[in-house]
């Protein structure tokens, strides 16, 4: 809890860029909600998705990179004591709603087929539609794995539910790998370039 109290801002940020990264999908979406040709849509749908979601996932990276190198001068100098998976911890707790939408979702519609009433499958199915929203850079990508399941059938529903669940874990990957290469001062252009840790600073 006293990672997350002190590194508030940086969560609030990350969330912040998740709704950026959402408004932005949206926008990109809705040109294909008049769309006649559903196939068409879909594949323009999941291209969309793919491209809002790589781009969120380098603006978490850059944001895991920068926090990652704050550390390592409070480290370098005695401050501070490593923490080696801050950045994924603190993408989990930005991406805590989605976490807990989609577990509750998974939850209610896994009663629900289990024989449960019928209100556990309209919460559910609320849960889904909310996640939908607050997670448009996925949506693409889901409705295209969705797509050739029974739109009727409840484990549509819950299939939606898992994705929704799986996908964030991305952007806590993004945000760790950014975190980890920042705490090490490496850049992936020096990577790519074959310099390794090397920054240009330290050239004669």
């Amino acid at each position: 809890m006293k990672l997350l109290k002190q590194n508030s801002y940086e969560i609030v940020k990350l969330f912040i860029n998740q709704l950026g990264i959402t408004i932005f999908a949206l926008v990109l979406y809705t040109g294909l909600s008049f769309s006649a040709n559903r196939e068409t849509a879909l594949t323009i749908t999941l291209w969309l998705s793919i491209f809002a979601t790589l781009f969120y996932l380098v603006l978490l990276y850059f944001a895991g990179w920068e926090y990652g190198a704050k550390d390592k001068i409070k480290v370098d100098s005695g401050k501070y004591t490593a923490q080696p998976f801050k950045g994924a911890i603190l993408a989990i707790a930005a991406n805590f709603i989605n976490f807990l939408l989609a577990f509750v979702s998974i939850v209610f519609f896994v009663i629900h087929i289990a024989g449960g009433s019928a209100w556990f499958d309209t919460v559910a199915r609320i849960l889904n539609m909310l996640m939908r929203f607050i997670s448009s850079m996925y949506h693409g990508m889901v409705q295209s794995i969705i797509s050739s399941l029974p739109s009727a059938d409840p484990t549509t529903y819950l299939v939606e539910a898992i994705c929704f669940a799986a996908l964030p874990l991305l952007a806590v990957f993004a945000t760790q790998l950014g975190y980890t290469l920042g705490m090490k001062n490496i850049k992936i252009s020096s990577v790519f370039k074959g310099n390794g840790a090397k920054d240009n600073s330290s050239k004669d």
